[in-house]
């Protein structure tokens, strides 16, 4: 298996919108993030890529009013890939991605029950800070997990 880690482009967007509609419950509309976030996080949206094909992708934020605060906003990658390397191959990629801009930690949100995210970003260190009930709404829970990379303690549930 060939696998590029490379920024997110134009031509990638049918193959991550197909990936995110895959991933993503209900009737939201893939196409409006994907479109947006190639925009808004250009720097952040990267691809994996194996033997030419798009096969995952992340997407990283630094957070505006602290930008020594990262966040991994999303991390997918199509089924059939899993548990291959490549979602940890997304984690360091994205993280060191933030770090080079300035973030000296790291925040995600994880759903209780994808036990196998979870346990991939704890074996990138990090850990769980806060737990949030219907931090998306009622019925979508979220632990916090945050990634020290500069020695600080740190946050988050929204008020």
């Amino acid at each position: 298996m060939d696998l590029v880690i490379r920024g997110y482009r134009e031509e990638d967007f049918r193959s991550v919108s197909a990936l995110e509609r895959e991933n993503s419950p209900g009737d939201c509309k893939p196409e409006v993030f994907i479109r947006q976030a190639g925009v808004l996080f250009a720097d952040t949206f990267l691809i994996a890529e194996c033997d030419g094909n798009v096969v995952g992708y992340t997407i990283g934020a630094l957070v505006q009013h602290r930008l020594e605060t990262g966040w991994i906003v999303r991390l997918v990658v199509a089924e059939r890939y899993r548990r291959r390397g490549l979602g940890g191959s997304l984690v360091a990629a994205v993280t060191g991605s933030l770090r080079e801009r300035g973030a000296g930690e790291v925040y995600l949100s994880v759903a209780p029950q994808n036990r196998s995210a979870r346990a991939l970003y704890e074996k990138h260190g990090f850990r769980e800070t806060d737990f949030c009930p219907a931090y998306f709404g009622e019925g979508a829970d979220r632990h916090i997990l945050r990634r020290d990379l500069a020695g600080r303690e740190g946050l988050i549930c929204p008020d």
